[in-house]
């Protein structure tokens, strides 16, 4: 009997013994910290950027590469297939407005395309006149559309080596373009100077431009940004991206449910002003994204919030830089409780059946 006793408290304790390690362990790993990882995340290779004076637009191409940009202009006249005397783009009246000159690229079936889009089809303008130069085109590629091509046109499309000069002259009800396709994808380094109405090579009707705009793609659609209609644009591969983000800080410690307080602080270290979109991520699903200018030099502090659901180790990235952040089990009791109760009950009941027998 006395020995029976002594094998039960050594059994007994030696159960204690394991939940405690249990228990610690659960409470142990339930806990989390964020700290900054100070890596930098992979460049958007899509995004392109347009400099004007000490402005800098970061772009990204419209299209899914789905169709190429002759099918998505769709350009018709008399001999074409749907014809029509409107020489006009058919594909693009979603982008279309009265006078506005617009610029922008389209991502085809057949690579990256650069889009010039003068004036609405069936528009109220009584017509325009538009010249551009084009200077540091990508030697494998060419002009895939001309708009207009017809013999007869007044329209003007003068190339040579990697330079085009084009002036377009078109009537009320109509819009003129073009599209340059080949070499975009690579290191691209483009001018585009351009003249309008009076500044044109010459001029057919009394329409006027009174707005140069370049359009990116968005998440839902796409957004215009207005340009300086007398000065030239670069085009560069690349994007904006002249400033450097610092300082990224999430909270120590997050129970899943609760808020999250994300902050990153940015500078302009490039000699432009620029204007782009600083994303913040999570797993690198966006979770929000913040439009800036900064002047060149200038700092800036962001932040937002939001909210993850699940426990478990996250990375949280704001531009190119990222941190890892744990985030623990929610619930009102003290993280790991609920699982420390549950196998010191386990345990409780085993004990009891043992001191019955």
């Amino acid at each position: 009997m006395i020995i029976r006793d002594n094998i039960s408290v050594i059994g007994t304790c030696s159960v204690l013994a394991a939940v405690a390690v249990l228990i610690a362990f659960a409470f142990g790993t339930a806990v989390g910290v964020g700290t900054v990882a100070g890596q930098s995340a992979p460049s958007d290779a899509d995004e392109y950027a347009v400099v004007q004076g000490d402005e800098c637009y970061t772009i990204e191409p419209l299209g899914d590469g789905s169709q190429s940009v002759e099918e998505f202009y769709d350009y018709r006249t008399p001999n074409t297939t749907p014809s029509s005397y409107s020489y006009s783009s058919f594909g693009t009246t979603h982008l279309q407005e009265d006078d506005t000159s617009s610029l922008f690229l389209y991502e085809g079936s057949d690579g990256i395309s650069l889009v010039a889009l003068h004036d609405q089809y069936n528009g109220s303008s009584p017509g325009g006149a538009v010249t551009m130069q084009f200077d540091g085109l990508p030697e494998d590629g060419e002009w895939v559309i001309e708009d207009d091509s017809y013999d007869g046109r007044y329209d003007e499309f003068d190339h040579s080596g990697d330079s085009s000069r084009i002036t377009w002259a078109y009537t009320d009800g109509r819009n003129d373009g073009a599209a340059f396709r080949g070499g975009l994808e690579d290191d691209l380094d483009l001018t585009i100077e351009p003249a309008f109405n009076d500044a044109a090579d010459f001029r057919v009707y009394e329409g006027e431009i009174t707005d140069w705009q370049v359009i990116s793609a968005t998440e839902d659609g796409h957004e215009r940004t207005s340009l300086d209609m007398s000065e030239p644009i670069e085009l560069r591969s690349g994007g904006c991206t002249s400033y450097a983000i610092s300082d990224l800080e999430t909270d120590g410690t997050v129970t899943a449910g609760d808020p999250v307080d994300i902050t990153a602080t940015v500078t302009n270290d490039g000699e432009r002003t620029i204007t782009t979109e600083i994303p913040f991520l999570i797993d690198g699903e966006t979770v929000d994204e913040q439009d800036v200018t900064l002047e060149p030099g200038e700092t800036a502090t962001l932040s937002t919030t939001a909210t993850v659901d699940e426990a478990g180790t996250y990375t949280v990235g704001v531009g190119d830089r990222s941190t890892e952040m744990t985030i623990s089990d929610g619930g009102d009791r003290m993280p790991g409780f609920g699982v420390g109760a549950v196998i010191l009950m386990a345990v409780l009941g085993v004990l009891i059946v043992r001191y019955r027998r």
